[in-house]
């Protein structure tokens, strides 16, 4: 059984399924944002990071940290993006969350 999540304002079925379609079933998430008391101050729709996008984001970590966080909000917020870069607080609450969806492969390792 799969409960339905309430969309953020402004958002449509029609819209999360196309994000779906574009970047996968699995790599589109709600991602509610919040300050650092916890409460919510808004919701919006993000894709967890592909290869590409953390490559570029990866390339500008140590250089430019800055730029580096606005590459991958660009990327992967999928909704409101402006009114997340300009809020210090949203943009903080983005990029962590975002942080959180990157893919991290596990692995083993033997003796050969």
């Amino acid at each position: 059984m799969t409960t339905k999540t309430k969309l953020p304002e402004g958002v449509t079925p029609e819209m999360v399924a196309g994000y779906k379609e574009r970047h996968g079933e699995k790599n589109v998430k709600l991602a509610i944002l919040m300050d650092e008391d916890g409460n919510e101050l808004r919701q919006e729709i993000v894709r967890v990071p592909d290869r590409k996008t953390l490559g570029e984001f990866e390339k500008w970590l140590d250089k430019q940290p800055l730029k580096a966080k606005e590459i991958l909000v660009q990327n992967c917020v999928l909704t409101n993006k402006e009114a997340i870069k300009a809020e210090d607080i949203l943009f903080s609450a983005a990029y962590n969350a975002l942080i959180e969806l990157i893919p991290v492969g596990k692995f083993k390792l033997a003796d050969l």
